[in-house]
């Protein structure tokens, strides 16, 4: 039987490893698919390049297919759905050395933990800074429809600041936010790893917050798909979404960290340094330069906690978000918008040969972090201590 070419777009980060291992480990080929990965440096040209045609597939940000129905950024509405999640963890803001100490000597106690109130120390520099008449600090993400933006903001706001108001936020591709840091442009960013790694490693910057430490096992990268392609090649979807499984659960594996890492330092794929990419999979990442690791184990999940696994639970989230900082307006009804691209049927029709938990709703009440719930999905508290629950 011929091999049915796929071709798939991927940013560099790790958190492109599904479909990398996919193809290095043989489970695309397994499958009966030629998956052609292609590297790009920008979410908005993978999104362009899959919304044309020029991708089949894409590794893209969990917002970017819901503001691509909404015809939000620019664009005019696409109709792309989301077979399955591509993992969970990764993310993390890190800020200068300068903007380190600051927050240090502004606010000592907050900075001893636990590190998702550390933006209590960032509000009192910012306090101490419109005082003495000091221009505004700038923060980067990487795209504005990205868990990276929510996770910032929520973790400023937390703390009392307003991220349109106290702080200038841009954007900035992934793999130029350590040259932004290192250069003095922005004096903090929130990006994916290895990127936050790098900073540390060269002694540019300081992580003051994990993804984990503002909501564990929240939403991050997903499987992009047209919906005309999704009909059109139901069978190969279905096959795409076993290779990417099978391929989530080899990179789960610890003994398989060290190998991963190998693979995705290749040029084609992350092309960056062996050693930051095995210290943040193997769950031992370097936050400030010249420390100790510290032990954060789930830092990357690729299989565990229904980690490939597209809730509309937290589709609806960052539905509410974008509504939370007016990127769409709140007669938008994300629970029905949610229903139309995140697509948990599919997924549960492409895994049944697989032994793969599934749970039993599409949905849940997130950051409930109950006995019951934890070994489906792990611990998934907010920073805050909130829940969400997409029925309020």
């Amino acid at each position: 039987m011929s091999l049915m070419q796929v071709r798939l777009g991927f940013v560099p980060l790790i958190d492109c490893a599904l479909p990398v291992v996919a193809r290095a480990k043989g489970f695309a080929e397994d499958e009966n698919i030629d998956l052609v990965l292609v590297r790009e440096m920008s979410w908005a040209a993978i999104r362009d390049k899959l919304s044309y045609g020029l991708f089949d597939a894409a590794h893209l940000l969990a917002g970017i297919p819901l503001a691509a129905r909404l015809g939000l950024g620019g664009m005019p509405s696409q109709h792309l759905v989301v077979p399955m999640a591509l993992g969970r963890g990764g993310n993390a803001i890190t800020v200068s050395t300068r903007l380190y100490q600051c927050m240090l000597e502004a606010d000592p106690a907050a900075m001893r933990g636990p590190r998702g109130l550390s933006a209590r120390a960032l509000k009192k520099v910012i306090d101490g800074d419109r005082a003495a008449g000091r221009p505004v600090l700038s923060f980067a993400t990487v795209f504005p429809f990205s868990s990276h933006n929510y996770e910032l903001r929520y973790w400023m706001a937390a703390a009392g600041i307003d991220p349109d108001n106290d702080v200038n936020i841009g954007v900035i591709a992934p793999s130029r936010m350590f040259d932004s840091l290192r250069n003095g442009w922005v004096d903090g960013y929130c990006v994916g790893e290895p990127w936050n790694q790098r900073a540390v490693f060269h002694g540019d910057g300081v992580i003051v917050a994990l993804k984990d430490d503002i909501w564990a096992r929240s939403p991050e990268k997903v499987l992009g798909v047209r919906e005309d392609w999704a009909l059109s090649n139901a069978e190969t979807l279905d096959a795409l979404v076993r290779a990417l499984v099978r391929a989530a659960e080899w990179a789960d594996q610890s003994e398989n960290r060290t190998e991963l890492a190998q693979l995705l330092s290749e040029e084609q794929y992350v092309g960056a340094s062996f050693d930051i990419l095995r210290a943040s999979l193997h769950g031992r990442p370097v936050l400030k330069p010249g420390d100790d690791p510290v032990e954060a184990p789930d830092r990357h999940v690729f299989y565990r906690y229904t980690a490939t696994f597209p809730w509309l639970s937290q589709g609806v989230w960052v539905g509410r978000q974008m509504q939370r900082w007016g990127q769409v307006g709140h007669q938008v009804n994300f629970n029905d918008v949610v229903r139309d691209v995140y697509r948990p049927d599919i997924y549960r029709r492409a895994v049944t040969s697989l032994d793969v938990a599934l749970p039993v709703e599409d949905w849940r009440v997130e950051g409930l972090d109950n006995a019951s719930d934890r070994a489906l999905v792990g611990p998934d508290s907010f920073l805050d201590g909130t829940l969400f629950d997409m029925r309020a």
